[in-house]
């Protein structure tokens, strides 16, 4: 996927959820891998879908998208209390789909989507900032009540929203390669690592005072469209993307620094497009991808501690399109959120998976 289109898409990884076509032929899942949320906003003929995912705690979660890409749309989110998960309300007369959020506490939680960052305090949300600037949001990293940053890649042809941080008072403009941040995972105010929007893309990191470029990665992410970032910790980053960087299908490639040196894996399989990434919880990495071809999937790949790589196709109904474009690992456990959308014949629903010591416990929710 090429970055400029990549960058300019509101819909992110929803865009992918709603147009992989399921083949039920082939059933493989994970444990206890399945749907317990399937809910549909808006009008019958409008598509829904959950962009982002986060997990806080077992009996804390968020789901975060939007309904009716290609029209008037609005965003949505859903609260897992850990019996339930219900729709939790939004400040009105907002558009565009969420396509980013972050968590530094259960009272301090960050989404962004389209020219806005809304704020939950930990019982209600409320918006924090509208961007006046020209583009959208990709990014938003919470570090604390007073260490936010928000990043918006520049579109084709646009200058894009470029990147703020707000400091507990006041929201200030960044320039240089923070304003190329497409997305970025902070480990805290001295640990920042993101992958930016230009010319393929590149690994950088911000340590407190500047951002650099991280040239230490440079040949294993050669030749490499970078997509996602995960800093677990500074000794323990994961950055992932698909080689090579054009072309209809390639390789997923998932690269692991551990703060001395950086390792590459690859992937055997060819696949379209890269999604957003989380660890098992066993020192591996799951990746939701989508094949390419006459007949897309959506397909759960796994990287082992060991670096063994398996893969697990996530199935529907035949007539029904499924994808995952999000997947988050529930802290302590080796649980996992996942966040997509289920295309119908006319609109679709926006949907929510769990899989592991979560599936036995999650009640189903449709609407």
């Amino acid at each position: 996927m090429k970055l400029a289109r990549r960058a300019g898409i509101i819909l992110g990884s929803l865009a992918a959820a709603m147009t992989v076509a399921a083949s039920a032929a082939q059933s493989a899942s994970p444990p206890g891998w399945q749907i317990v949320a399937s809910v549909h906003y808006g009008p019958k003929n409008y598509a829904s879908g959950y962009t982002t995912a986060l997990a806080l705690t077992p009996s804390n979660a968020w789901a975060f998208g939007g309904t009716n890409p290609g029209g008037t749309s609005a965003p949505t989110a859903e609260h897992w209390d850990g019996t339930h998960w219900r729709a939790s309300r939004l400040p009105g007369g907002l558009n565009g789909f969420i396509v980013a959020a972050s968590a530094q506490s259960p009272k301090n939680i960050w989404a962004v989507g389209g020219g806005y960052a809304l704020h939950f305090n930990g019982s209600a949300w409320s918006v924090a900032k509208t961007f006046r600037q020209a583009g959208q949001a990709t990014s938003v990293a919470a570090i604390s009540t007073r260490d936010v940053w928000v990043f918006g890649a520049p579109r084709s042809g646009a200058a894009g929203l470029g990147a703020w941080h707000y400091n507990g008072r006041s929201w200030g403009r960044l320039g240089g390669i923070a304003s190329m941040v497409y997305r970025a995972s902070a480990v805290s105010s001295t640990s920042i690592w993101a992958i930016t929007a230009s010319r393929g893309g590149s690994l950088v990191s911000y340590n407190g005072r500047t951002w650099t470029a991280a040239s230490a990665a440079g040949r294993v992410l050669a030749s490499t469209q970078l997509d996602d970032v995960l800093a677990l910790s500074p000794s323990n980053v994961w950055v992932a993307g698909i080689t090579p960087p054009s072309g209809a299908s390639g390789r997923v490639v998932l690269a692991h620094g551990t703060g001395k040196s950086w390792a590459r894996s690859v992937a055997p399989w060819p696949v379209q497009r890269v999604e957003r990434f989380a660890a098992d919880g066993s020192g591996g990495i799951w990746v939701p991808v989508v094949t390419g071809g006459g007949s897309p999937q959506a397909w759960l790949l796994h990287l082992s501690r060991s670096g063994q790589w398996t893969r697990t196709q996530i199935t529907s109904s035949p007539s029904t399109g499924v994808g995952v474009g999000d997947v988050a690992l529930v802290p302590g456990t080796t649980a996992l959120w996942g966040a997509g959308g289920l295309l119908k014949t006319t609109g679709g629903n926006a949907a929510i998976w769990s899989s592991g010591p979560l599936s036995r416990l999650a009640a189903k929710r449709s609407g």
